[in-house]
């Protein structure tokens, strides 16, 4: 049996993706895609003096500091949206063992990210395979002991941690908003496309995105959006 009515700000396209644009499901997408934005450019900036190559993963410094934070952070902001959304309650603030609750209905441990960009030959990560595992994440570990103690744990303020946590905003946004998590500024996807390797990518994004598909019939959307648009509830809460 498929599910009748989309869960609040989980995509699945088995259905169609018109319902990702209605306020209902999610009304701070635009904010959330500019946020993320924002730091991917200043990755790009950060690539200018930084050569994006395997031996320069260790580099760390006060500028990539503040984009793993800022970055991390943007991560987590995203994770409470679709927990509370979804009517996700527990007693105390939420934490990595509550975020990783969203890998069960969206796969993402399971996305991958393609880096065109880097030298000499392209490079492909999982930045949330561990969550397929654990309930931790190494980056996000990371973040959390430099955060907390940055005199002992500057190191950790690494390329390759900030890499990580920047794709993983990509991804947990691209588990919401589908194709419209590379636009920003209103609703089309024109400028969207698939490479060779079925990886997702926008006009000038960074990364290339392919993510979790293989969802069995139970667990696929099957409604006809038109039809339900309308009605007082259209959308489903996740059980987490």
């Amino acid at each position: 049996m498929s599910i009748k009515k989309p869960y609040y700000r989980i995509a699945r396209v088995e259905s169609g993706t018109e319902y990702i644009l209605d306020r209902r499901y999610a009304p701070d997408r635009f904010t959330l895609i500019q946020s993320y934005q924002l730091i991917e450019n200043d990755l790009k900036k950060i690539l200018e003096y930084i050569e994006p190559v395997d031996e320069n993963m260790h580099v760390f410094s006060h500028r990539l500091y503040e984009l793993l934070l800022r970055s991390a952070t943007e991560f987590e902001t995203n994770c409470k949206g679709i927990l509370n959304a979804n009517g996700y309650k527990k007693r105390g603030n939420l934490d990595i063992t509550d975020y990783r609750k969203i890998n069960k209905a969206t796969r993402v441990s399971e996305y991958q990210i393609k880096m065109n960009f880097w030298y000499p030959v392209v490079k492909i990560i999982m930045p949330l395979s561990d969550w397929s595992k654990s309930q931790s994440l190494n980056w996000y570990k990371n973040y959390n002991l430099v955060k907390h103690d940055r005199v002992n744990y500057f190191s950790l303020a690494k390329l390759e941690n900030v890499i990580y946590a920047v794709a993983s905003v990509l991804i947990i946004l691209y588990s919401q908003f589908n194709e419209y998590a590379f636009n920003p500024y209103n609703d089309e996807t024109m400028l969207v496309q698939k490479d060779k390797d079925d990886f997702w990518y926008g006009a000038n994004s960074l990364f290339n995105i392919k993510p979790y598909e293989n969802w069995s019939a139970p667990d696929q959307y099957y409604f006809a959006w038109p039809a339900i648009e309308t009605t007082e509830s259209p959308f489903e809460k996740y059980a987490f």
